[in-house]
């Protein structure tokens, strides 16, 4: 019995030893298979990891609503407003030159001067020639006095002849001379009523008196000018004032433009009123008419009555040889010498040779020194020491008492934001001031030359400086940085937009190529035309490697 109850322990024990050996082995199975899942997590995780590690880095940003500004500046230099030009006679020689290009001079500062042996030997050399013309003047005028003695010699004589030919020539001389003495009535009548024609003191009166009303008109639109730049002053002030002024200087600056714009009515209104009772500029051509009219009538009746002298001296030659030789003998005698206008000539040329010595004289009593007729800066200098004087300015200067300019090249598309009356920066070594641009132009490269007058006493020539606007435009609502802007050789643009898809690995980003149309840009940002991007997506503005359409993409870490 015991044997037997130990077989039955024993089958027991075995049978509780198997169900315990089943139960380790499946334990088994799902640990590995656990197991198994892990490892396969890891990989895939391993695997995402490298993938993703090779993918192009972006980075990214949404759209903007915002203006776009867009700043010009161009560099230029500062230039004279206004020459003046220092001339000297011609011929003269240089003994030294004290300024050069570039030089501040002051009115009254000797520029160059002249060498003072040379003047003396040109005065000299005037004076001679001044000397001969008064003695051959002398020589003209006596031998012009002894032939007029001559010719009333001449006169007196065949006058005698004449008398003596009329007594005898009876009652055809007597005819004769009736016919002439009315010619002589109608010549005499004709002298006595004269020409009306205004005196020449009456025609400077009415020249004078133009040109007084003419300097009226021209006080009055310098008037009217100069209240326009007291109204855009002012204006300008109440607009700095307007910016970040008190309300007391902002009142203030209110009275004194409206103060300034009535000023300039009432300039306005007083040349208007001068321009509609506008003055006739004098003209005496009619009454010259008049007057050439009156000497070409003196001129036939002096005919007419010559006529009738011959007339006379006809009667006489029909009675006898005597009268007609006496009447030859008297239009021997009335015979008018030829004209000879030599005496006058030289006149005129002694006159303008002494001016000439005046000249020369006052720039030796100046110990050949000439100055400076204004301040200013030397701009150009036509001399040469020890070479005479030519005909033209011996030094130029840029007069100072004329505001200077600043001047500068703009680009074409630079032109679109800049125009004339536009207030711009304009910063030199002086410091920066605001000012308008007062001129503009194109030149003949399509480039545009701009013009900003200084202040007065502001600015050095030669000076460069850097003029500044900015301009924005109106607010756009889809904005984007430059960066992500792109564009084809044939002129397309486009953008990177990041895309959310499936992937191997799962959710994934890409680039999605988008083409837009451009309504303004600049150098940061650019205005899309509204619809090319919604209010979510992003667009791709930087990229560490090369990317394409449809390409993957992760976020820069």
């Amino acid at each position: 019995m015991e044997e037997v109850r130990r077989k039955e322990e024993a089958g027991g024990n075995a049978e509780v030893g198997g169900l315990g050996g089943l139960f380790m082995g499946r334990r088994r199975t799902v640990a590995g298979f656990a197991m198994f899942l892990v490892l396969m997590w890891v990989c895939t995780l391993v695997s995402k990891v490298i993938y993703t590690s090779k993918l192009p880095q972006v980075q990214a940003a949404e759209t903007e609503r915002k203006r776009i500004e867009h700043v010009v500046e161009s560099d230029g230099i500062v230039k004279q407003g206004s020459e003046r030009a220092i001339h000297t006679l011609a011929g003269l020689r240089v003994e030294k030159i004290s300024v050069r290009a570039g030089d501040a001079v002051e009115k009254g500062d000797v520029l160059f001067t002249l060498d003072q042996e040379d003047l003396e030997e040109l005065i000299a050399g005037r004076e001679l020639e001044a000397a001969k013309l008064e003695y051959q003047i002398a020589d003209l005028q006596k031998n012009r006095q002894l032939s007029a003695q001559e010719k009333d010699r001449q006169r007196e004589r065949a006058g005698e002849d004449y008398e003596t030919a009329v007594d005898a020539a009876g009652r055809g001389v007597s005819r004769a001379d009736t016919a002439l003495q009315e010619a002589n009535q109608k010549l005499d009548k004709h002298l006595e009523d004269g020409a009306d024609v205004t005196s020449p003191e009456g025609r400077e009166r009415a020249r004078q008196e133009y040109e007084n009303w003419v300097k009226h008109g021209d006080e009055l639109e310098a008037t009217v000018s100069g209240n326009r730049v007291s109204v855009a002053e002012k204006e300008k002030r109440l607009a700095a004032l307007q910016d970040g002024g008190s309300p007391q200087e902002i009142a203030g600056a209110q009275e004194e433009l409206e103060a300034a714009k009535e000023n300039l009515q009432a300039a306005q209104a007083a040349y208007e009123k001068y321009q509609q009772n506008p003055m006739q500029k004098p003209d005496f051509t009619a009454e010259d008419a008049v007057k050439k009219a009156w000497e070409a009538e003196k001129s036939s009746l002096e005919s007419g009555v010559r006529d009738a002298g011959y007339g006379k001296e006809d009667a006489q030659l029909s009675g006898e040889a005597g009268i007609r030789n006496a009447e030859r003998n008297q239009e021997d005698a009335l015979v008018q010498s030829q004209a000879d206008s030599t005496l006058e000539i030289y006149q005129l040329e002694l006159k303008s040779l002494k001016k000439e010595i005046e000249k020369y004289r006052s720039i030796y009593q100046a110990e050949g020194q000439v100055a400076s007729e204004v301040d200013g800066t030397v701009t150009r200098v036509n001399l040469t020491a020890g070479e005479r004087t030519t005909d033209g300015a011996a030094v130029v200067c840029a007069d100072k008492e004329i505001p200077y300019q600043f001047e500068t090249l703009l680009a074409k598309e630079q032109k679109k934001y800049v125009n004339q009356g536009d207030t711009v920066t304009l910063k030199t070594a002086q410091g920066e001031e605001e000012l308008e641009v007062d001129y503009m132009e194109e030149d003949g490269s399509g480039s545009y030359r701009a013009v900003v007058y200084l202040p007065q006493g502001k600015g050095e020539l030669g000076m460069s400086g850097t003029m500044r606007r900015s301009a924005a435009s109106e607010s756009y609502n889809c904005c984007i940085p430059a960066a992500a802007l792109h564009s084809e050789s044939s002129g397309r643009y486009f953008i990177y937009v990041v895309g959310e898809r499936d992937g191997i690995l799962g959710k994934e980003y890409y680039a999605q190529l988008r083409y837009v149309e451009v309504l303004d840009q600049n150098e940061s940002y650019a205005a899309l035309k509204e619809g090319a991007l919604s209010g979510e997506e992003q667009v791709i503005t930087g990229f560490d490697k090369e990317i394409a359409n449809g390409a993957a993409v992760r976020y820069e870490e």
